[in-house]
């Protein structure tokens, strides 16, 4: 329960801050702030080169070992240095990328982005450090929901103190939330650290008695890495595609659809922060009937729990647009598509992390890179062909994809049916578990 308002905190911020700059900048400034937010999840997803995954797999086989915060200390190291380096690059190119997709304003929002992109990445990888050591609830709070939380708050209150509507304040009002968030996070962890029985022991930093070693931990969050590429590819790369051949306008008509349909999925998002380490530990046990009870269980909760909010997307879209601005309630027809990839997304469960937990993380890589290959060439044709409905439509392929092939080598590695109801795959004659 705890975990579930963490998160739902953070869902509804990310939706605020969304709110906030509809309100204030309209449609345009919707559209530079989800190229801006592209560059900065970008820089994120490259920086911590997928080691928040490795945290939680790690730090979630044994939490109560003195190796936890070595784990942690190797992926602060690499993602500060990754993320400084990105960072440098996109502040020398900014006005050279407003020009690219024709935003104004762009480049003055990218000085705050830059200044955010070490403290943004930090929070994923303490977030991936308290899903390891059994903290979903606290973990939920370190992402970018919270971030989005205290970056709308500090918006709103500039707006409604200074007035004006300067789009350079969303830049520097996210670097701010970002440092905020992420030291809050590294105090967290530090205290956790201290009430450990082998904190002053002289073991914490010694790195040769981590039974995984550098190299190892490093492998293996590569391979979450290329996974996470995937999905940059389409939250990013896609993004970045669209922002070329649409209009602002356009893009800030898909950037708010694409956020409010992603409450229908909120609550995986809960159940994703809260099972994946219990999935590694439940595999490593060979516990493999409660591994299929507990991914069936939550599956079974998501789909419950979207149910409503589904239903209103799918009935009232421009009702529920009409809360950013009249304007975009062009964009119903958009949240309708969106939604209904979400419902497939929140039906088979967490079948991502059920492969990436249990030692399928490479073949889970392949089905993303795949998929998002796929997606990523319909984020180029469809644009053009359909305008903003093109980039849902290439997003909706990539959700329902993804998640159905997760889904047949679930059942074929792992012997688990995640979907509520019959087995579909078992009555056409696949057999699982090989």
């Amino acid at each position: 329960m705890r975990t579930f308002v963490a998160r739902a905190i953070a869902a509804l911020g990310a939706l605020a801050l969304a709110l906030v700059i509809g309100r204030l900048y309209g449609p345009d400034g919707m559209g530079v702030y989800a190229l801006a937010y592209g560059f900065l999840l970008g820089v994120g997803t490259l920086a911590r080169m997928g080691m928040d995954n490795g945290l939680m797999r790690y730090v979630g086989q044994d939490p109560g070992s003195h190796r936890v915060p070595v784990y942690l200390r190797w992926a602060l190291q690499r993602t500060l240095m990754l993320s400084v380096v990105a960072g440098a690059l996109i502040w020398l190119l900014r006005y050279r990328l407003e020009g690219v997709f024709e935003a104004p304003g762009l480049a003055a929002v990218l000085v705050g982005i830059v200044l955010a992109a070490p403290p943004y990445a930090f929070g994923f990888l303490f977030s991936g450090f308290f899903k390891g050591i059994r903290k979903p609830a606290t973990a939920c709070l370190l992402e970018n929901g919270s971030v989005a939380l205290v970056a709308g708050a500090l918006i709103l209150a500039y707006g409604l103190w200074f007035g004006g509507n300067q789009l350079v304040v969303i830049g520097y009002a996210y670097a701010i939330a970002a440092w905020l968030v992420a030291l809050q996070g590294g105090l967290q962890a530090w205290l956790w650290c201290r009430r450990q029985p082998w904190c002053g022991r002289g073991q914490m930093m010694d790195d040769i008695h981590v039974a995984v070693s550098r190299s190892q931990f490093m492998a293996v969050s590569r391979a979450f890495f290329v996974t996470g590429l995937a999905n940059f590819m389409q939250s990013v790369l896609g993004l970045m595609i669209a922002g070329w051949l649409l209009t602002s306008a356009e893009l800030g008509l898909f950037k708010s659809s694409q956020q409010t349909a992603t409450l229908i999925g909120f609550i995986l998002i809960v159940i994703n922060a809260i099972f994946p380490p219990r999935f590694a530990a439940l595999y490593h046990r060979g516990e493999l009937s409660a591994l299929g009870r507990l991914a069936r269980q939550g599956a079974l909760l998501g789909l419950v729990i979207a149910a409503p909010l589904l239903v209103l997307c799918l009935v009232a879209p421009g009702w529920v647009l009409g809360w950013f601005g009249d304007e975009f309630r062009q964009g119903a027809n958009l949240l309708r598509i969106i939604a209904l990839a979400q419902l497939v997304n929140v039906a088979t469960g967490s079948v991502g992390f059920l492969l990436n937990m249990t030692g399928h993380e490479r073949l889970m890589r392949n089905i993303a890179l795949l998929c998002n290959s796929l997606g990523l060439a319909g984020f180029f044709l469809l644009p053009q062909l359909f305008g903003a409905l093109g980039a849902a439509l290439a997003l909706a392929f990539v959700l329902v994809t993804q998640n159905l092939i997760a889904l047949f080598f679930v059942w074929r590695r792992l012997g688990i049916w995640t979907l509520p109801g019959p087995n579909l795959l078992h009555r056409l004659g696949v057999h699982g578990g090989r």
